[in-house]
Protein backbone atom coordinates (compact mmCIF):
# COMPACT_ATOMS: atom_id res chain seq x y z
CA UNK A 1 0.00 0.00 0.00
CA UNK A 2 1.46 3.65 -1.63
CA UNK A 3 1.55 6.14 1.86
CA UNK A 4 2.44 9.25 2.98
CA UNK A 5 6.32 9.26 3.10
CA UNK A 6 6.91 5.84 1.59
CA UNK A 7 7.75 6.49 -1.75
CA UNK A 8 10.15 8.31 -3.48
CA UNK A 9 10.44 10.40 -6.57
CA UNK A 10 13.71 8.29 -8.74
CA UNK A 11 12.86 10.05 -12.85
CA UNK A 12 11.71 13.01 -13.74
CA UNK A 13 12.00 14.23 -17.34
CA UNK A 14 9.89 16.67 -19.59
CA UNK A 15 9.89 13.95 -22.75
CA UNK A 16 7.10 11.75 -22.71
CA UNK A 17 8.97 9.31 -24.63
CA UNK A 18 11.62 9.25 -22.52
CA UNK A 19 9.04 9.01 -19.36
CA UNK A 20 7.42 5.78 -20.93
CA UNK A 21 10.38 4.26 -21.70
CA UNK A 22 11.42 4.50 -17.65
CA UNK A 23 7.89 3.03 -16.84
CA UNK A 24 8.49 0.08 -19.32
CA UNK A 25 12.03 -1.03 -18.02
CA UNK A 26 10.38 -0.41 -14.02
CA UNK A 27 7.40 -3.14 -15.10
CA UNK A 28 9.33 -5.03 -16.79
CA UNK A 29 11.92 -5.36 -13.84
CA UNK A 30 8.68 -5.51 -11.60
CA UNK A 31 9.34 -2.83 -9.50
CA UNK A 32 5.84 -0.94 -8.63
CA UNK A 33 5.98 2.66 -9.69
CA UNK A 34 3.55 5.50 -9.37
CA UNK A 35 3.11 8.42 -11.72
CA UNK A 36 3.67 11.51 -10.06
CA UNK A 37 3.78 13.99 -13.14
CA UNK A 38 2.67 17.54 -13.05
CA UNK A 39 0.69 18.64 -15.75
CA UNK A 40 1.97 22.17 -15.15
CA UNK A 41 -0.57 23.61 -18.92
CA UNK A 42 -4.01 22.62 -16.14
CA UNK A 43 -1.83 24.22 -13.33
CA UNK A 44 -1.12 27.58 -14.98
CA UNK A 45 -5.08 27.50 -16.87
CA UNK A 46 -6.27 27.18 -13.05
CA UNK A 47 -4.15 29.69 -11.45
CA UNK A 48 -4.73 32.38 -14.38
CA UNK A 49 -8.68 31.79 -12.89
CA UNK A 50 -9.77 31.43 -16.49
CA UNK A 51 -8.85 35.14 -17.44
CA UNK A 52 -6.71 33.91 -20.19
CA UNK A 53 -6.92 30.63 -21.51
CA UNK A 54 -4.78 30.94 -24.17
CA UNK A 55 -2.14 30.19 -21.79
CA UNK A 56 -2.40 26.95 -21.07
CA UNK A 57 -2.13 26.37 -25.34
CA UNK A 58 1.22 27.93 -26.77
CA UNK A 59 3.10 24.79 -25.79
CA UNK A 60 5.64 27.27 -23.77
CA UNK A 61 4.40 24.99 -20.40
CA UNK A 62 5.55 21.96 -20.03
CA UNK A 63 4.47 19.01 -18.17
CA UNK A 64 7.17 17.14 -15.80
CA UNK A 65 6.82 13.40 -15.96
CA UNK A 66 8.04 11.83 -12.25
CA UNK A 67 7.92 8.44 -11.44
CA UNK A 68 7.95 7.46 -7.50
CA UNK A 69 8.61 4.58 -6.42
CA UNK A 70 8.58 2.50 -2.58
CA UNK A 71 11.44 3.52 -0.47
CA UNK A 72 12.93 -0.16 -0.26
CA UNK A 73 12.87 -0.31 -3.87
CA UNK A 74 14.61 3.35 -4.85
CA UNK A 75 18.29 1.80 -5.16
CA UNK A 76 17.07 -1.48 -7.34
CA UNK A 77 14.86 1.51 -9.72
CA UNK A 78 17.74 4.22 -9.79
CA UNK A 79 20.02 1.74 -10.92
CA UNK A 80 17.85 0.03 -13.68
CA UNK A 81 16.85 3.49 -14.37
CA UNK A 82 20.75 4.77 -14.96
CA UNK A 83 20.54 2.38 -18.35
CA UNK A 84 18.31 4.81 -20.17
CA UNK A 85 19.72 6.88 -22.70
CA UNK A 86 19.74 10.24 -21.92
Amino acid sequence: MWGFNKEVEVYTTLNMERFFRAKDLLASNHIAFKDTSTNNQLRLAFNSRGTNIALSRDGSVKTSYSISVRKKDENRARQILSLLPR
